[in-house]
């Protein structure tokens, strides 16, 4: 994970850190044997969480920049007339399914990350990331464009540059 770059960022870590803890921690003591108390249980899923996340970053980083290189391929001049069109069509294919693909890992972090939520508000676990993270992220003034849209927006702007060249190249 990298280091927070801009203010607003340093800003949200600082309201995480600052957020008062609304559940008391439990009294420390052993757990029962043999059974996972609930900050380990947190931990565990919050540590297959991060990992899905990577996975579906690298995912969609593998299928993204298959299709851009696709389409930097389709500009060489000794290409025969309809490969370029071709070419260009099929990296913008090969992008929307590594979108697909993104949103489809997407759903499953979703499930994973409210879990750890309800865990935080029933008190299971004294660790407060996610409500802390939610209650400092409703302050702010302007909400976040989330990845996803991001993702879905050059989609849309990557598709209109293509439908133009296959329109004014021929």
């Amino acid at each position: 994970m990298s280091p927070p770059t801009s203010e607003a960022d340093i800003q949200v870590l600082q309201g995480l850190l600052a957020a008062p803890d609304p559940v008391p921690t439990p009294p420390p003591g052993p757990a029962a044997p043999g059974l996972a108390t609930g900050d380990e249980i947190y931990l565990r899923v919050w540590e297959i969480e991060q990992e899905h996340g990577r996975t579906r970053w690298t995912v969609a980083t593998f299928y993204l920049s298959i299709s851009f290189a696709i389409f930097g391929f389709s500009f060489q001049a000794q290409l025969a007339s309809p490969l370029p069109s071709i070419s260009r069509v099929s990296a913008v294919c090969i992008y929307w399914f590594g979108v697909l693909l993104f949103s489809r890992f997407h759903v499953y972090n979703h499930v994973l990350r409210q879990y750890l939520r309800e865990m935080e508000q029933q008190g299971h676990t004294s660790v407060k990331l996610h409500t802390g993270y939610d209650a400092v992220m409703r302050t702010r003034s302007r909400p976040l464009l989330a990845a996803g849209y991001m993702l879905i927006y050059f989609g849309l702007f990557y598709t209109v540059g293509v439908l133009l060249l296959l329109w004014l190249l021929p």
